[in-house]
């Protein structure tokens, strides 16, 4: 009974960097005196969505792993990557990675 399934609404962005390469990755680390810095946790990589989770591989580790439904994610304004936040499942812990993709001239 497919006619009133629920659609998620995010769809077509999972789509816009399922499968995107990655140039490199970024992990964002608070600091206790309240700044903040990007420390780069991997390079060369692939953003896929598999089983309803979304995972960063750089090389051949896991550097990020969450469920689509218990993350949130938005491009980059500059559309040369996207910001990934949730439960990673490698660490354990809440985080928020940023990654760039790989240009290719269309």
């Amino acid at each position: 009974m497919g006619l009133f399934k629920k659609k998620n609404k995010n769809d077509g962005l999972l789509k816009t960097f399922d499968g995107r390469e990655v140039k490199y990755v970024t992990l964002r680390v608070p600091h206790d005196d309240g700044t903040v810095t990007y420390d780069i946790i991997g390079k060369a990589g692939r953003i896929a969505v598999v089983d309803d989770n979304i995972r960063i591989i750089c090389g051949v580790i896991d550097v990020f792993t969450c469920p689509v439904a218990n993350s949130k994610y938005y491009l980059l304004m500059s559309g040369d990557g996207v910001t990934v936040e949730g439960e990673n499942s490698v660490t354990g812990k809440y985080d928020i990675v940023t990654a760039y993709y790989t240009y290719y001239r269309k």
